[in-house]
């Protein structure tokens, strides 16, 4: 679909693309007469995840950015657990269930030693508390592999994830956020779902093959057996499948998909709704309008056996990259749809 430029640089929209590479955000802007441009005269900026408060300041009003500023409350993994904790305690553990059992090192350390020694058994796994695309992340059974020397979230690891053909996958769930105060937003229908490139196991000589266990493309992709996806109708070719062909796959093995994509959209609202308060503080703190900023996250979501849905991780600035045609077609259709409602 067509986009449509607004306020007084509607004219001739312009758009800027700073401290990141954003191919797919390039080609659609500029395939629907938007042009770029390397000044602070822009209608959108699309920029990465560092933007100064005096950049908010000065924007005009009719100028649009991809971020609200405390946007990292919501994709640092330790600042999402204590959002969600903290919405737990308010209105219930059984309301706010969603997430893995989370302890952030070395805060926490105590109260992670006690559990671990409550349940020797549990599998952990470790990650950095803002890293991105896999790094740093590490499968954790003997407490004497870990180190507590920078910060860190350690979650219990869901030993029962649903598979597809003896493989684990989790959804990179695309959300866009147009308001959060009043709350709005957009869950887009097709998506990607991102599959190990092993079969999943949990025996002691597997644990710390990643290729069974992170279904992250960037890690999976160098896998001797990974298979690209070549053909936007063949979406459910390799070890990357549109949501569309998931669905399908689902339906025809008896799964209850209505459940389960209910079961993900409340969990979408929820996980807004802890960081509401935080992001809206700081636009109040910066005399911002909402109108001036958007969002579009890549919830990590995965779902177990019994069709549970966790939240893995939020992703600020998902890649707007494609390595296929399915990602090209799903990406491009999604930014297309996003810049027509903001």
């Amino acid at each position: 679909p067509g986009l449509a430029g607004s306020g007084p640089a509607a004219a001739q929209p312009t758009f800027r693309i700073r401290h990141i590479d954003a191919p797919i955000v390039l080609g659609t802007l500029a395939a629907n007469g938007f042009h770029e441009t390397q000044s602070g005269n822009f209608t959108i900026q699309w920029s990465g995840p560092r933007m100064t408060d005096d950049m908010y300041r000065f924007l005009e009003e009719h100028q649009k950015v991809n971020h609200f500023p405390g946007s990292t409350e919501l994709t640092r993994k330790d600042r999402m657990w204590i959002h969600l904790h903290e919405m737990a305690h308010k209105f219930g553990k059984q309301v706010f269930n969603f997430v893995p059992e989370t302890y952030v090192l070395p805060k926490q350390l105590d109260e992670f030693l006690r559990c671990y020694q409550r349940h020797p058994n549990y599998m952990w796994i470790v990650k950095p508390h803002a890293s991105s695309r896999g790094r740093g992340i590490f499968m954790l059974r003997d407490i004497q592999e870990l180190s507590v020397e920078e910060t860190m979230v350690v979650c219990r690891y869901v030993h029962n994830p649903l598979l597809i053909q003896g493989l684990k996958f989790d959804l990179r769930v695309y959300v866009l956020v147009t308001s959060f105060s009043p709350l709005r937003a957009y869950v887009y229908r097709e998506g990607l779902t991102r599959f190990a490139s092993k079969p999943y196991s949990t025996k002691k000589e597997h644990i710390q093959d990643l290729f069974r266990h992170l279904t992250n493309y960037s890690i999976n992709k160098s896998a001797p057996n990974f298979v690209e996806n070549r053909e936007v109708a063949a979406d459910n070719v390799g070890h990357k499948w549109s949501f569309s062909a998931l669905t399908r796959h689902l339906r025809h093995t008896g799964v209850d998909t209505n459940l389960m994509w209910s079961r993900i959209n409340d969990l979408v609202v929820k996980t807004l709704l802890s960081a509401e308060p935080s992001i809206s503080r700081k636009m109040r703190d910066l005399n911002m309008k909402h109108s001036s900023c958007f969002e579009l996250y890549g919830f990590d979501v995965l779902v177990d056996s019994k069709l549970k849905p966790w939240l893995l991780e939020v992703n600020l600035s998902p890649s707007m990259k494609a390595d296929s045609p399915l990602d090209w077609q799903i990406k491009s259709s999604l930014l297309s749809d996003a810049f027509n409602l903001v």
